[in-house]
């Protein structure tokens, strides 16, 4: 096919003049044709609201420590966690500090069932279009020694779910022109320790899924990246959940040139 043939995105048909008769009699005319190239239609779905922050793995540790900086910046909240008794704390702690959040039980260690309560969540006017991911599993264990079921389950919860996460905020936010989605990494993702195993391996996978992930979304306007906590959280030290809140509060705010990590070195 000569450059000709193909302009612009679009590939044209042959054109070619053919003979009208060959040795056993008439040859039938060919059509042309053209076939067009086109990008996949946007869906229209309910529109995401830019201000409202989901946190998939909220807890009293960073997944509070980001509702709470994201709420005193004006966020509505969203909290997702397996235990509803930590929600329910959390919600009331919001509530006595001015904030309206409300909350959401799924287990990040089926995810099947996250995907159905986020497309339940997802399918509604005003949807989240800030994303935190920062469930973990975290259980000092031996990849030797760790049974099948083990594995699984905490891949499920490490990485799986921030990608099945992804998957259903990726169309509501596309449709709305954009969002931003975070996964908390951790520094086993750097220096993989033995007696974390599943978790240093869960961290590596997901700093990477992040980075694909943020690949195929950036041309619709959907910002994916991980945060890579250096040092372990602790408060009353320069790893405390507060200071480190204060990191995802800068990334989500900075309209500057994006990444797909960025790193807490507790300074």
């Amino acid at each position: 096919m000569s450059a000709k043939e193909v302009t612009d995105g679009r590939m044209r048909g042959y054109s070619r003049e053919l003979p009208s008769r060959g040795p056993q009699g008439p040859i039938p005319r060919i059509q042309k044709r053209r076939t067009t190239m086109t990008n996949p239609a946007r869906p229209d779905g309910p529109a995401v609201d830019p201000r409202h922050l989901l946190v998939i793995g909220a807890g009293p540790g960073l997944g509070g420590a980001i509702a709470h900086r994201f709420a005193q910046g004006g966020y509505h909240l969203t909290l997702l966690a397996r235990r509803t008794d930590g929600l329910t704390k959390l919600a009331s702690d919001l509530a006595d500090a001015g904030a309206a959040a409300g909350t959401v039980a799924a287990d990040a260690s089926d995810p099947e069932g996250l995907r159905a309560t986020l497309t339940s969540l997802y399918a509604s006017t005003g949807a989240p279009g800030v994303l935190v991911y920062n469930a973990s599993m975290l259980t000092p264990d031996s990849l030797l020694s760790s049974d099948v079921a083990h594995l699984h389950q905490a891949y499920d919860v490490d990485v799986v779910g921030a990608i099945v996460a992804t998957q259903v905020a990726a169309p509501a936010m596309r449709g709305a022109g954009g969002g931003t989605i975070l996964f908390t990494g951790g520094g086993w993702a750097d220096h993989p320790g033995p007696a974390w195993g599943t978790v240093s391996l869960g961290k590596t996978a997901l700093r990477s899924a992040a980075t694909m992930l943020g690949a195929d979304l950036a041309g619709d306007g959907i910002r994916v990246a991980s945060i890579t906590i250096a040092g372990q959280i602790q408060p009353g030290t320069p790893f405390s959940p507060d200071q480190i809140a204060e990191k995802y509060w800068s990334v989500v705010q900075s309209d500057g040139t994006w990444q797909s990590e960025f790193r807490f070195d507790g300074t």
